[in-house]
């Protein structure tokens, strides 16, 4: 069961992971351990000044968002490193999924900005221009990539593990999305292009959805047949 006073050290620990997932190495597991002492200290320290678990959730919490600036900052500072252009292009997922993060929310501002105005206005210059130079980055980095993958042969079906198959999934579905946000304003039978894109990003989406729904049988699987297992024994 989940308790109040878990909930923050679960928050801290979701975002470290998440943030050094795909960063260099050592870097990234020296960081996550830093984080788990530093959680740990707290926590301790919180203990010995009586604090309630939900006090002490809420202060993990609260240190999680206030610290997220400065997470993100090391983390754009550990991208300095030789040989992390190479590795991006080898796993893309990492770089789109920051991009699809800015793209989605700009690209469902600027619909509304541009409907209200009767002409363009430093605002909607602003968010077309970003959304044009976001869409172009995610766009070039997933052809890019894709061309490195078609020659190096890495495409295949027979062997491929779900975990494979989502993340290139993702890549796709910001790939397409992409596609569709600069498009979607294009003249005559340009705009057909944001369509088609639209199709490809559900058919995308629709692969994630189905990779981790089997992931999810399969480990539910898994579960009853050791669970089975130990009954049996």
């Amino acid at each position: 069961m989940r308790t109040v006073g878990s909930t923050g050290a679960r928050l801290a620990t979701w975002w470290v992971e998440r943030y050094t997932s795909t960063s260099p190495q050592p870097a990234g597991a020296d960081r996550r351990a830093e984080v788990r002492a530093d959680l740990h200290d707290q926590q301790a320290d919180a203990r010995v000044r009586g604090l309630s678990e939900r006090r002490m959730s809420l202060d993990v919490m609260s240190r999680v968002l206030r610290g997220m600036a400065a997470d993100v900052a090391w983390r754009v500072r550990s991208e300095r490193e030789p040989g992390r252009l190479e590795w991006h292009l080898a796993h893309p997922s990492s770089v789109l999924g920051a991009l699809f993060v800015v793209l989605v929310p700009a690209a469902m501002i600027l619909d509304p900005v541009r409907a209200r105005s009767d002409g363009v206005v430093p605002v909607e210059a602003l968010l077309g221009t970003l959304v044009a130079l976001l869409s172009a980055a995610a766009m070039g980095l997933a052809v890019v990539a894709a061309a490195r993958r078609v020659r190096a042969g890495a495409f295949r079906v027979r062997g491929t593990s779900l975990v494979a198959v989502r993340r290139t999934a993702v890549c796709w579905m910001c790939a397409t999305w992409a596609t569709a946000a600069v498009w979607r304003f294009a003249p005559n039978a340009l705009s057909e292009v944001s369509a088609v894109a639209w199709v490809g990003f559900g058919v995308s989406a629709t692969g994630y959805l189905g990779a981790l729904g089997l992931g999810v049988v399969r480990r539910a699987r898994t579960g009853v047949g050791l669970a089975l297992g130990k009954v049996s024994s």
